[in-house]
């Protein structure tokens, strides 16, 4: 018997506000890695010519990997503190 080639649902992640120009994602975490929630909604940004904005508390530090894509990355994402 043949079996079929079974793909998988597309993920979805919602993010918490959009705007016109952005994309809009609020974490309350004092470090924030790239996560698939940050890559998908970014990758959503750069099809629909969006930014993706992350508001953060103040203190915030990007790990590695979140600095290491918004280096290949430097007109897609903006960290706003608030």
């Amino acid at each position: 018997m043949p079996t079929a080639d079974v793909q998988p649902a597309p993920s979805r992640t919602r993010p918490d506000a959009e705007t016109r120009d952005a994309i809009v994602l609020v974490k309350y975490a004092a470090a924030l890695h790239a996560t698939r929630q940050v890559l998908m909604l970014a990758e959503r940004a750069a099809a629909e010519g969006k930014h993706l904005v992350l508001h953060v508390p103040r203190g915030f530090r990007p790990a590695s990997s979140l600095r290491l894509f918004m280096a290949n990355n430097p007109d897609l994402v903006r960290i706003e503190t608030r």
